[in-house]
């Protein structure tokens, strides 16, 4: 592992490689002083370690100023990680995801026996198959969460297109046998496997997930949970005030549980 840092607002910000199936994944890590909980973060398809508008960025440095460890990091095939996108499929998604925490869990300078999770959209599936029956997750929070992928293909066909063996839709495509195991992508059925006190956060004009998959989810689990409505924002909640809210509810979520 290298790093380079800076100090910003009391929390070293860091640049770090996080080891995952023989590949380096580009990531930031922000650490407080002194020992600390940690969180990870998991971003959203075709997204990366900043998200939209800088929402990992700002709210990862929420957390480090209120003393808690974040690391936010690019999966295979998005940002700065290694591999083209037409290479990505979900499994290399769940695959770092549980690298990535690993990784965390070991930084020296935080206390690796519980920690968070934040994931946005497949960042929240992927959250989800990753925190389903561990014990050491100690806090789950699921923005705009793409929980069944089935569904949400079904809704974007006119979006894509299939040619010669690739999927394409805007700058992207991807390989049509690693875009067909991401179709199938589910974890509606994992649920009741959530041992993590869990928030879900979605806005109600969502137009690439639909807010009914949160709920659907959100009344299957069996642990403590709070669902939060938001009336207006879209998928990646685009207006000023309702960021700054949701950061103080992760942030108070944060707290509570971890």
């Amino acid at each position: 592992m290298s790093r380079q840092g800076s100090i910003l607002s009391g929390c070293r910000e860091q640049l770090v490689w996080v080891p995952s199936a023989g590949v380096g994944l580009s990531g930031v890590l922000h650490l407080p002083a002194g020992v600390s909980r940690p969180v990870l973060f998991l971003h959203g398809f075709t997204g990366n370690k900043t998200e939209s508008g800088r929402l990992y960025t700002d709210m990862a440095r929420v957390l480090c100023d209120a003393g808690y460890a974040a690391l936010r990091f690019d999966f295979r095939c998005h940002g700065d990680s290694p591999l083209p996108f037409e290479e990505f499929r979900i499994s290399l998604a769940v695959e770092d995801a549980r690298n990535a925490a690993g990784f965390l869990k070991n930084v020296p300078e935080v206390d690796g026996t519980r920690f968070g999770v934040v994931g946005l959209s497949m960042g929240g599936g992927v959250a989800v198959s990753l925190a389903a029956g561990r014990e050491d997750v100690g806090a789950l929070v699921l923005l705009s969460p793409a929980l069944d992928w089935p569904e949400l293909f079904q809704r974007a066909r006119g979006f894509f297109r299939a040619e010669e063996g690739y999927v394409y839709w805007g700058p992207n495509r991807m390989r049509e046998v690693y875009a067909l195991e991401t179709m199938n992508f589910s974890v509606m059925g994992l649920a009741e496997e959530i041992k993590a006190p869990t928030l879900i956060i979605h806005s109600v004009d969502d137009m690439v997930v639909p807010i009914s998959q949160a709920k659907r989810f959100y009344e299957k689990l069996k642990v403590e949970k709070k669902f939060i409505e938001i009336e207006h924002g879209g998928h990646v909640f685009d207006d000023y005030n309702v960021r700054r809210r949701i950061e103080q509810e992760v942030l108070d979520w944060v707290k509570r549980h971890l």
